[in-house]
């Protein structure tokens, strides 16, 4: 059996903030923000957290999706602004998945624009290739 290097389990976090990206229906590439990345390419994700940090309200019914690259909705299926009160929304330590092209993490709002909301979006995983 062969074993490979792995300090630890690594944290890469991404955030959306209305006050910062606004609240415009379409997709949002929190993953190219500054000082953010992509995961690295064949890092091993194993887990994730989403944790609201300020309610999201909308002038409509405004929809909120978070996911990556492969799956838009990985991380947050689609969910109405309305039901996203503060603290934890969602979190798998079941999620493993090869990030084989290094996934951009992306947050799609839907239906209507968003007024406010502020959140987390937590990866844990671990790199074979470090």
């Amino acid at each position: 059996m062969s074993y490979f290097k792995n300090d630890s389990v690594q944290v890469a976090e991404y955030e959306y903030d209305f006050e910062v990206d606004g609240g415009t229906v379409g997709v949002k590439v929190l993953s190219a923000k500054d000082g953010k990345a992509n995961l690295p390419v064949g890092a091993i994700r194993i887990g994730f957290a989403v944790v609201i940090q300020t309610a999201f309200t909308s002038g409509g019914l405004a929809t909120l999706t978070l996911g990556h690259t492969t799956s838009a909705v990985a991380y947050l299926g689609s969910t109405a602004v309305a039901d996203l009160g503060a603290g934890l929304e969602a979190s798998s330590s079941t999620a493993a998945l090869v990030a084989a092209n290094g996934d951009n993490v992306i947050a799609t709002i839907g239906t209507a624009a968003m007024t406010a909301g502020k959140l987390k979006v937590l990866v844990y995983f671990v790199n074979p290739n470090s």
